[in-house]
C-alpha cells in the first residue's frame, strides 16, 4: 500500500481492503493485457487506435486512482483524546523543507482527536502551502482560533494563488496543478476533517491563499499558551 502521509503517520490498509484491491487488481490487470493484444489489429484504422490508446490511458489512471482511494478510505479515527494542536504543528514542522513555516504566536487551543491524523492533515498543509512559496518570498504561517462550533487551523501563504478555491475540484482524487505529485494530499485533508466533525475550505486572498481546517465542536477542549 503507498504511504499517502509524508510523516509516516498513516495507517496499514486493512487486511479486508488489500484483498479487495488485490481482486480488484486482477481483472484490471487482464484488461489491460488483452487491449495490448488488441492494438495489433487495429493498427492501420486510426479512429480505432486513438480510441483503443484512450481506453488504455483511463485504465492506467484507475490503476493508479485505485491505491490512492483505497489508501484514503481506510483512514479511521481512534478513540479521541486530549492533545496540544500546538505541539502537533511544531512535530509537522519538523519534516524536511517545512522547518520555515511561522506560527502565529497566540494562544493556541487543544482539541479532542486523534493525534495522528491530524498532524497527517497538518503536514499535509503545511507541504502545500511551502511549495506554492516562491523563493525569496514571506514563509507561509500557520495560525489556529476556537470558533462558536469548534476550532479552526489556518494555513496562509503568499504564493501565486490557485485556479480555484473549489475544493471539489481540488479535493478530487490525483488532481494536482504541481507536475510530478499525486494530487492525494488535499483529500487525505478533507476525509480527517470530516473525521473530525470539521470542513476544509480554501480562501483565495491577497497575494496568495489561506487554507482552513476546522474541526467540529466535540474536538474542541481548551485554550493553552
Amino acid at each position: 500500500m503507498p504511504d499517502p502521509s509524508p510523516s509516516g503517520a498513516a495507517r496499514k490498509l486493512p487486511a479486508e481492503l488489500a484483498r479487495l484491491l488485490h481482486d480488484l487488481r486482477g481483472p484490471l490487470n487482464s484488461a489491460v493485457m488483452h487491449l495490448e493484444v488488441l492494438k495489433r489489429t487495429v493498427a492501420e484504422d486510426p479512429a480505432s487506435a486513438d480510441s483503443l490508446r484512450t481506453v488504455l490511458q483511463q485504465l492506467a489512471r484507475l490503476s493508479d486512482m485505485l491505491p490512492a482511494a483505497f489508501s484514503v478510505a481506510a483512514l479511521e479515527a481512534t478513540v479521541p483524546a486530549p492533545v496540544s494542536l500546538k505541539a502537533l504543528v511544531d512535530r509537522a514542522r519538523q519534516q524536511p523543507g517545512l522547518e520555515a513555516v511561522t506560527v502565529a504566536d497566540a494562544t493556541w487551543p487543544d482539541v479532542e482527536g486523534d493525534s495522528a491524523l491530524l498532524e497527517l492533515a497538518i503536514v499535509h498543509l503545511l507541504r502545500n502551502a511551502t511549495e506554492a512559496t516562491p523563493a525569496g518570498a514571506r514563509p507561509p504561517e500557520v495560525s489556529a482560533a476556537v470558533e462558536p462550533d469548534g476550532v479552526a487551523l489556518s494555513v496562509r501563504d503568499w504564493g501565486g494563488g490557485l485556479p480555484t478555491a473549489n475544493v471539489k475540484i481540488l479535493g478530487r482524487l490525483l488532481y494536482s496543478t504541481k507536475a510530478g505529485h499525486r494530487g492525494i494530499g488535499l483529500v487525505i485533508v478533507e476525509r480527517v476533517a470530516r473525521l473530525h466533525a470539521g470542513s476544509f475550505t480554501v480562501e483565495a486572498v491577497p497575494d496568495g491563499t489561506r487554507a482552513i481546517l476546522r474541526l467540529g465542536s466535540r474536538a474542541a477542549a481548551s485554550d493553552s499558551g
